[in-house]
């Protein structure tokens, strides 16, 4: 399983704007087992069964800003509370942990930890290859962030389409696309995603 723990604490002191409002509402689409919930004060806490409803949720995150990234992989206590404030367990901890390297790093506040120390290397490998797409999405302006996100909800759709659902010409959701960095991230996502499930294969749940 895949815990996220996320603060919008990524330095020291309170933000300027609390970001798990705007977070919780990015999420909302997304098939989750329980509902993602604030914990304490900026700060949020989501739990994802599989490698690519994980990616999305990262992806998300980095969307909306203002927060720094800690994603645990390992087993987590079963049954499943009903809230998951009160979740356990090994990925739990292993979130806790990640979240806590991700509040030292000021480009690309993301880390990602093992519960199983044996699969810390390729937990090291996942967090390079997301740390370079989180990157990739901390540059992109308002218009590229929105054609993106509709590309990935609906991969398949054609510019016109796209600049229909968005409000726009279609030369500028061209534009965007050309410009975001889209090609090459998505291009990422597959390795991301495979070796997320490697470790979680790995986990005992």
């Amino acid at each position: 399983m895949f815990v996220l723990s996320l603060s919008g604490r990524p330095g020291h002191g309170r933000p300027a704007v609390d970001p798990v409002p705007a977070l919780l509402e990015a999420l909302a689409e997304v098939e989750l087992p329980l509902p993602p919930e604030r914990t304490a004060g900026p700060d949020a806490l989501i739990l994802a069964a599989r490698g690519e409803t994980a990616l999305e949720v990262m992806l998300r995150a980095l969307e909306v800003g203002g927060t720094a990234i800690g994603l645990g992989i390992g087993a987590v206590d079963r049954p499943l509370p009903v809230s998951v404030r009160e979740l356990g367990g090994p990925a739990v901890a292993a979130a806790a942990q990640a979240l806590a390297a991700a509040t030292t790093t000021s480009q690309v506040p993301l880390a990602v930890r093992a519960a199983d120390a044996r699969q810390q290397d390729t937990a090291t490998d996942v967090e390079a290859v997301l740390r370079l797409i989180g990157w990739m999405v901390r540059t992109r302006n308002r218009g590229q962030r929105e054609t993106v996100r509709a590309l990935r909800e609906e991969p398949g759709a054609t510019q016109a389409r796209l600049a229909e659902r968005l409000g726009v010409t279609q030369q500028t959701v061209s534009r965007a696309v050309k410009t975001s960095g889209w090609r090459e991230e998505s291009a990422a996502h597959p390795l991301a995603v495979r070796l997320l499930s490697m470790i979680d294969l790995t986990s005992s749940r």
